[in-house]
């Protein structure tokens, strides 16, 4: 925000602030009381202050806000330019009407008519204003309210009034199928969405960012409609951003306006047209308020306060601070009420106020201790479960990923999920689709290593994901939201089975971790990820169809579990047993099975057989061709058996060995391979 030295001069005295001149230490002067000053441009007329404005304070972006703060800053006195009672001839009634069909749109809309007024370009000291802050002249009536825009932070618009239809204006939302040409000539295609500004006939504006070429002030223009209103920002701000027009109204639009400087506004840009473009001036206001202003209050404890600065404010000097700032303090059994004016909507509760104090007190008398105080908690169980999680792949060689929360909806139906919490794709067309799973995002981090030539990937993250309910969006229409880890890897399926398993023993050794073979949209040869029978997650390889989606090369293999299962099920404290004092004895059996068997099926009879000397049961290889029979497989197992009293000899792990195979020939048909 360019703020010009001359123009402030104007409207207070500023003479020494803190005992030095203002045009060398203002810039400083302002950084100190929260108006950070990026830069200052002197000239042989004037100095410009560029001023970095915060989002939530837009009564500074005008010349009287930023007068305002000075004023309470220094105490100097400030003296905004009086408007006299104007000369007026006839009834506005006469000659416009204003109807306003979407109040939650437009709050408040007042028009003006002038009569009679001669466009010229304006005279120098006014294009020197405009220029001093960037902007440039167009015409006497134009830079009229660009220079009111600049001092009040309203933004104005000048229509000629003969080019509306009946004179009328119509503040209502578009319609689908219409247009309009704006001033800068942007074709602007409307939706039921934006807030336009129509006469009886057409659309000759969009609410809060651009008039329409069709109705702008030119020099044939004798009569003109200066427009002073409040519009919504949200609104306002979508409007822009689909029309992809910016602008200094839309800018402020979007922050907030005083509604009440609304009025005053528009009486100040009409004393400036009759003072530089002449014309005689219709009696009355249109004005279509939804709901006049009532001054919140905002309650201030004077100890609370002291308490949260560090620094002892006496209570009276707390009121005079606030009252520099037109709150109009009052006394009320030991609080401080404050009525918050029109133009300071930031202020909603007491924290608001104790930083004015703060800021009015000057933030370098606020006292720096010598050491902060900071209690850390102990790690909690889903801290201590994390850090396992983390850990664990990372000793399995996993680079851990952080990605963004959204994606393309394509990229979440590749998966299956069609009900998706979308953010408005006028405001971000792509990836504006909450993820369901984490699997979108590891792929295309997948694609950008493998476009930097890293083709061994082993990558996870632990993240939120926000799928469906089982019924679809809930009441309010959100999906769940839940914690996953998610692992994808151009290594082997067999390999991230292994991390999966591994990940489980360590976070929950008790835990029973299956996987059934199923359908997964996205996923070939994949299965259900099952704790202790319930569905956690999913593994499987990437389909075809996923890997053209993003362009991957090498077959990548995918798994997704569930945090919070296993969290429940981990194991935070953990048995002690002491280390083995005899060793471990181990047979290798390769048995022949039918094809069908599954390894699950298999390993689950040998657990079966109730063994208190049986250790360990790994799978080693499976074989199948000659001389196996076609239908059949032979599949090697290792057993290891040990005794917490003695070494085991040959015959006490022989007859483990054959009850083993005994009862595997009963229940799957095995034979042992010769």
């Amino acid at each position: 925000m360019n703020i010009s030295l001359n123009w402030l001069t104007d409207l207070l005295d500023l003479g020494p602030v803190g005992g030095v001149p203002p045009a060398d230490q203002l810039g400083e002067f302002f950084t100190r009381i929260g108006l950070n000053c990026e830069g200052i441009t002197k000239t042989d007329a004037d100095v410009v202050f560029d001023l970095e404005v915060t989002s939530n304070r837009p009564d500074l972006l005008g010349h009287l806000g930023v007068a305002r703060e000075l004023a309470a800053a220094t105490g100097a006195t400030f003296t905004p330019a009086a408007i006299p009672e104007l000369p007026t001839t006839g009834r506005i009634e006469e000659f416009t009407r204003v109807d306003v069909e979407c109040p939650k749109l437009c709050p408040r809309y007042t028009a003006r008519v002038i009569r009679g007024v001669t466009v010229k370009p304006s005279p120098s000291w006014l294009v020197e204003r405009l220029e001093a802050v960037g902007l440039r002249s167009v015409n006497n009536v134009v830079d009229v309210t660009n220079y009111v825009l600049m001092e009040y932070s309203q933004p104005l618009h000048s229509f000629d009034c003969d080019k509306l239809a009946d004179g009328r204006i119509v503040v209502r939302r578009g319609r689908d199928g219409e247009t309009l040409t704006s001033i800068d000539e942007t074709e602007c295609r409307l939706t039921g969405d934006m807030c336009i500004i129509a006469d009886a006939e057409r659309p000759v504006a969009i609410a809060g960012v651009m008039g329409g070429l069709s109705t702008e002030v030119t020099g044939e223009t004798t009569n003109v409609l200066i427009e002073s209103a409040q519009f919504d920002p949200l609104t306002t701000r979508r409007t822009s951003r689909a029309l992809g027009i910016l602008s200094e109204s839309n800018y402020r639009f979007e922050r907030g306006v005083d509604p009440v400087a609304v009025e005053t506004a528009s009486r100040r840009a009409c004393q400036l047209i009759l003072d530089v473009a002449g014309g005689d001036l219709a009696g009355g206001l249109c004005d279509v308020w939804a709901e006049p202003f009532a001054a919140p209050e905002v309650i201030l404890r004077p100890a609370r306060c002291s308490a949260l600065l560090g620094l002892d404010v006496p209570a009276e000097r707390q009121a005079e601070l606030l009252g520099r700032l037109d709150l109009s303090p009052r006394s009320d059994d030991g609080r401080i009420v404050c009525s918050i004016p029109p133009h300071r909507a930031d202020l909603r509760r007491e924290a608001d106020l104790i930083e004015e104090v703060a800021r009015l007190v000057g933030y370098d008398d606020i006292p720096v201790a010598s050491g902060v105080r900071h209690a850390v908690p102990a790690a909690g169980r889903t801290q201590h479960v994390r850090r396992i999680v983390a850990r664990t792949l990372a000793a399995a060689g996993f680079d851990e990923a952080v990605t963004f929360s959204f994606v393309d909806a394509d990229e979440a139906v590749l998966f299956g999920f069609d009900a998706h919490v979308r953010v408005d794709p006028t405001v971000r067309r792509t990836n504006n689709v909450l993820r369901p799973t984490l699997l979108p995002s590891l792929l295309s981090a997948c694609k950008t290593n493998q476009n930097a030539g890293n083709e061994d990937l082993r990558l996870y993250e632990l993240a939120a994901v926000f799928p469906p309910h089982s019924g679809g969006l809930d009441e309010a229409g959100l999906p769940d939201e839940r914690t996953d880890v998610a692992l994808v890897t151009t290594g082997t399926l067999r390999s991230l089975r292994g991390a999966v398993e591994v990940l489980v023993e360590a976070v929950a050794p008790s835990a029973r971790l299956e996987v059934r073979p199923t359908e997964i949209t996205g996923l070939a040869a994949g299965g259900e990820v099952l704790l202790d029978g319930a569905p956690v997650g999913i593994i499987g390889r990437a389909s075809g169809a996923v890997l053209d989606y993003y362009g991957l090369v090498q077959p990548v293999t995918c798994a997704t579990v569930a945090l919070g299962p296993l969290m429940r099920a981990a194991e935070l404290i953990r048995t002690y047993q002491p280390l083995p004092s005899y060793p471990a004895v181990e047979r290798d059996l390769s048995l022949v099975v039918d094809e069908s068997v599954t390894w699950q099926e298999l390993s689950a009879a040998i657990t079966a057989v109730e063994q208190p000397l049986r250790v360990g049961l790994d799978y080693v290889t499976a074989y199948r061709g000659k001389p196996i029979a076609a239908g059949r497989k032979s599949v090697t197992v290792r057993l290891s058996y040990r005794s917490d009293e003695s070494t085991l000899r040959g015959e006490q792990v022989d007859e483990q060995v054959a009850a083993v195979t005994d009862a595997l020939s009963k229940t799957l048909s095995a034979e042992l391979r010769a």
